[in-house]
């Protein structure tokens, strides 16, 4: 796919957009066809799969799971009747329910996440049991602390996990081990399921969110600190229909590109992105055990703020992500995406080589990514 100007790439880019809507309207055939008729459509608390235990799924309760993510919205909401927070070091429920529906559903390789084993949750959870804990993280005294978005009990808007993984998240499983006093409700916008909708109403902003860097999401400092520049809508590496969506919370900063049909484009979807917002669907993880699977690279998600008891434990979430395959079940940290090579080879800069590969931070003061390893 040579094209001797970056227009006359871009122009090319942006013809996945065809296959993507194809492959989009046959996965979710039921979908709305019109942008008005999905902006009619009120939002629908997810129906639960009701297992009577995490740790042995029986086949019939793995299928369902399955057909929820597969043949349904994208996500799976599952209640427990009985569930067990784990004691120090042993293992997290979380895995022996992946360990289960990965011999029926094609849901991943669950991949370990470096701060699964940070002191600050060891001294507050003990040993670790092979989950990340997500928690309101108390602002240290006299001072100021450093915390991510999901570290806090406010507002986290909109997002797919996995900054910085190079798209390769393909599936996030969060676990309540412990409740809020109140709120926290979790939100789900299937963005590959609206593609068909927004691009009947506006196709040129539509083709506008296949622009190789139609969007960019900046997390300045910290640990996690990138810079990630992506279109918004592509195909993934094995060209199924993937997003990259985020709205500006907290310490990530988004910069959409200059560009009227993309200023319409994102107009639609963080209207639909909002909490509780047309056509979207939701949880309240309320009780210890309840569990969502969410298929990141097509659906984002969020969770609205949250009131913790006046003492003790407030609300704590186990999360665990999934990569497609084993090869891929390994830590990065990169300012690149991994696209299907046809549209990749367009801008190799972008979305192969040492960009999707490494150790990368954000370096503030020099206003750019830096390799690390």
């Amino acid at each position: 796919m040579y094209a001797r100007t970056n227009a006359e790439a871009e122009e090319r880019f942006v013809e996945q957009r065809f296959e993507f809507l194809a492959k989009s309207r046959e996965l979710y055939p039921d979908a709305p066809s019109s942008l008005d008729d999905l902006l009619k459509t009120p939002t629908q608390m997810l129906d639960p799969i009701v297992v009577s235990d995490l740790t042995a799924l029986t086949k019939e309760e793995a299928q369902s799971i399955g057909n929820h993510i597969e043949r349904g919205y994208g996500v799976a909401a599952i209640v427990p009747l009985a569930f067990q927070r784990p004691a120090s070091g042993e293992r997290h429920a979380i895995l022996a329910l992946i360990d289960r529906l990965t011999k029926t559903v094609p849901i991943g390789v669950p991949v370990d996440h470096p701060m699964e084993g940070h002191p600050e949750a060891i001294s507050r959870f003990g040993k670790p049991d092979g989950t990340l804990k997500i928690y309101n993280l108390p602002v240290e005294k006299g001072g100021e602390r450093y915390r991510e978005q999901a570290e806090t009990n406010e507002m986290f808007h909109a997002h797919n996990d996995g900054l910085g993984y190079a798209g390769l998240i393909r599936t996030a499983v969060l676990v309540l081990d412990r409740p809020p006093l109140s709120g926290g409700y979790t939100f789900f916008q299937n963005l590959v399921r609206v593609a068909p909708a927004l691009a009947q109403h506006d196709p040129e902003a539509f083709k506008s969110l296949f622009l190789p860097n139609a969007i960019t999401a900046l997390r300045p400092r910290g640990k996690g600190a990138i810079k990630v520049e992506s279109p918004v809508f592509f195909l993934g590496r094995d060209a199924a229909p993937q997003v990259f969506f985020r709205v500006s919370t907290g310490e990530y900063q988004m910069t959409w590109r200059r560009d009227p049909p993309l200023d319409r484009a994102r107009a639609v979807l963080e209207a639909l992105c909002a909490p509780f917002g047309p056509g979207s669907r939701f949880v309240h993880l309320m009780r210890p055990g309840d569990t969502v699977l969410i298929c990141n690279q097509q659906v984002a998600h969020g969770r609205t703020s949250f009131i913790d008891p006046p003492s003790g434990t407030g609300r704590v979430l186990a999360r665990k992500w999934l990569v497609p395959t084993q090869d891929d079940a390994f830590y990065r940290h990169v300012p690149g995406m991994i696209i299907d090579e046809r549209w990749a080879s367009l801008f190799p800069n972008r979305f192969t080589g040492d960009a999707v590969t490494g150790d990368w931070r954000y370096d503030s003061v020099l206003g750019t990514n830096v390799r690390i390893e």
